[in-house]
């Protein structure tokens, strides 16, 4: 005990209480509802993935190389330039269908962060900043077949004739 209190004595109080008793985090907010929390995926299932990518049987040899799915860039296995995204923008959700491997930059393009002030009710002043996270999505856009507009071929007309507007009545 002696060395957890020397390892914390930066920090507050009541942190210090939260380390040494152990008490768990909420799991249900103020109104009852449950708080969904961010898991990250376990390694086999990022195994599967990235042999998925790399265009390879996920259950044999592994593979040290792979590609990105958006820009088929070339990743290596222990390098920081590729990310484990959830496809569904559900953070909770940590099946095998949800993982999706992309590098940094086409992780940056999807994901739009956004902050967002939080204000106090009663005083109306900016307590904090929120930040939220949303999904562009990595879905190729479709081609779309532009329509052919038929259109009248102007008649040759003399230059000495005179066209009377018609009026609408």
């Amino acid at each position: 005990m002696q060395k957890l209190n020397k390892k914390i004595t930066f920090l507050n109080p009541i942190f210090e209480i939260f380390i040494m008793y152990r008490i768990p985090r909420p799991t249900h907010d103020l109104l009852g509802r449950r708080i969904k929390r961010r898991k990250p995926f376990k390694i086999s299932t990022k195994k599967i993935e990235w042999m998925r990518a790399a265009g390879k049987d996920p259950y044999g040899s592994f593979v040290k190389t792979s590609r990105c799915r958006k820009c088929k860039r070339k990743l290596t296995w222990g390098g920081r330039t590729y990310e484990f995204d959830h496809k569904n923008n559900k953070e909770w959700d940590n099946s095998q269908k949800n993982c999706y491997l992309v590098c940094l930059f086409c992780h940056r393009k999807a994901t739009i962060v956004k902050k967002v002030k939080v204000k106090d009710r009663i005083s109306g002043y900016t307590v904090g900043y929120k930040t939220i996270k949303r999904k562009v999505g990595y879905k190729k856009s479709k081609k779309r077949k532009k329509k052919k507009i038929k259109r009248k071929k102007k008649k040759s007309r003399s230059p000495f004739e005179i066209t009377i507007p018609r009026l609408r009545i």
